[in-house]
């Protein structure tokens, strides 16, 4: 089995970023390390009409198996693109996801739901984005290293590294720190 080295892990994140689904990338190569990205890729390649099945189903046990902040949400994705769960709702909101971890180090900070900003809680309304705890030995972000990275946000945020999209039209009654909003 091949590893993930820098230049096919460049790829991977690229391929995810962009909605590529070039699940060529994946084969031959282990999901665990790359679980959150390999999911990307692999609901655009069911979309895209790709034959990636199996891929897909391992990519979702591996999922289900880890259970880690995000996965449950990636899991319903996958299992929606392959047709056996209703879909989620969820959309995509562009998020830069280093934002994100450090409001979730800073405090009381706000996620704008349009935009995906990330901002004071005086000076927006949005999804609270309360301090983040984390599984032993994980770090905000781990997974989705780099300048630029993006991601997508469910409100309200409960993940660190994976961030979806609220089903639309939906928002946070509360604001952040458990203020009223």
């Amino acid at each position: 089995m091949t590893e993930w080295g820098e230049e096919a892990l460049a790829r991977l994140r690229a391929a995810a970023h962009r909605g590529f689904g070039d699940a060529d990338l994946l084969q031959g190569r282990p999901l665990g390390p790359v679980l959150q990205y390999a999911g990307d890729v692999l609901v655009a390649a069911l979309e895209q009409g790709r034959d990636v099945r199996s891929l897909a189903l391992a990519c979702l046990d591996e999922l289900n198996g880890r259970a880690l902040p995000g996965d449950a949400e990636l899991a319903d994705e996958v299992a929606a693109a392959l047709g056996v769960r209703a879909p989620t709702g969820l959309v995509p909101l562009p998020v830069d996801l280093g934002a994100v971890a450090a409001a979730m180090q800073d405090g009381c900070q706000v996620l704008d739901p349009e935009r995906g900003d990330v901002l004071p809680a005086g000076e927006a309304d949005g999804l609270p984005v309360p301090p983040g705890v984390l599984p032993e030995g994980r770090t905000p972000g781990a997974e989705r290293r780099g300048r630029g990275s993006r991601g997508r946000v469910s409100g309200p945020l409960r993940g660190a590294s994976r961030i979806r999209g609220a089903p639309a039209g939906t928002g946070s009654s509360r604001g952040c720190c458990g203020r009223s909003a």
